[in-house]
C-alpha cells in the first residue's frame, strides 16, 4: 500500500535535527537536517545505507575518502564502514537503513 511521507523544514526553529520517519521490517527512513558547519562524528551502522541529498551541500568523509554530495546526489555506504559527516551549507538529507 502507499504512504506518503512528509517532511517538514525543523531548520528554523532549531539546530540540528534527526527524526526517523518511515519503519519497516526491510527499511527505515532517517531525515536528517543540519546547518552550515555542524557535524556528526564518525560512526557506523550495522546495516548498508543509501544517503539522498535533497537539498545543500555536505561532505561524508568514509574511509578516508571523502565525497561532497549536492542535491543530485546519492552515496551508498556498506555496514560497519566508518563515516563522518559536515554540512557544507544548511542541509536536509535522508538516510535510508536497508536491514538484511
Amino acid at each position: 500500500m502507499a504512504k506518503l511521507i512528509h517532511t517538514e523544514n525543523e531548520l528554523a526553529g532549531k539546530e540540528k535535527s534527526l527524526k526517523k520517519v518511515f519503519g519497516h521490517d526491510k527499511s527505515n527512513i532517517v531525515n536528517i537536517q543540519l546547518k552550515t558547519g555542524e557535524i556528526i562524528p564518525e560512526h557506523d551502522s550495522k546495516d548498508p545505507i543509501f544517503i539522498i541529498v535533497r537539498k545543500g551541500e555536505v561532505k561524508f568523509d568514509c574511509s578516508r575518502e571523502e565525497y561532497t554530495l549536492t542535491s543530485s546526489d546519492i552515496l551508498f555506504v556498506e555496514a560497519k564502514e566508518k563515516h563522518s559527516v559536515e554540512a557544507v551549507t544548511d542541509t536536509d538529507f535522508l538516510v535510508v537503513f536497508l536491514r538484511r
